[in-house]
């Protein structure tokens, strides 16, 4: 695992540009669903969902379930390497999602927040929102990931 105290406050471990080529190769369904980073920052990222009629859930234009839930979890990933680096083997371990109102047919933005890393455990909070409506919360989300061991030295 990188070192926690590689980036100085305020500044990210890891550019945007970073994050998406290891997105573009590890978790390529992300860009498929119209899910990418806008903005990292230390302990901070900001994920958006452009909003496309072939993810909304049956009944209108509702942006599934699974969808935020999956932009939620970015969300907390993308913030856990704004302090460690990427880190590829950190997994999520929970994922709470407390659905507030329906998202529909506008792009959602999903606001993470590392607010612990630990040696073994790291634990971010995420609002999702509407743009241009931040105040205006969709969900609210509790996530928790295990970090990986730290690489044996030899």
């Amino acid at each position: 695992m990188a070192d926690v105290s590689a980036s100085t406050p305020g500044e990210s471990a890891v550019s945007l540009a970073e994050f998406h080529a290891f997105i573009d190769d590890a978790l390529p369904s992300m860009r498929q669903m119209g899910i990418a980073a806008e903005h990292l920052e230390r302990d901070l990222a900001v994920i958006r969902f452009t909003f496309d009629e072939a993810w909304i859930r049956p009944g209108g234009k509702i942006v599934s379930g699974p969808v935020l839930m999956a932009l939620a979890d970015l969300a907390v990933y993308a913030a856990i390497f704004t302090r460690a680096g990427v880190v590829p083997l950190a997994v999520t371990n929970e994922l709470k999602m407390n659905f507030l109102r329906p998202a529909i047919g506008r792009d959602v933005l999903a606001r993470g927040r590392l607010m612990k890393l630990g040696r073994r455990v790291a634990f971010g909070t995420v609002e999702l929102f509407e743009e241009p409506e931040p105040d205006r919360l969709v969900a609210h989300a509790t996530c928790s990931y295990v970090m990986p061991d730290a690489e044996p030295t030899t």
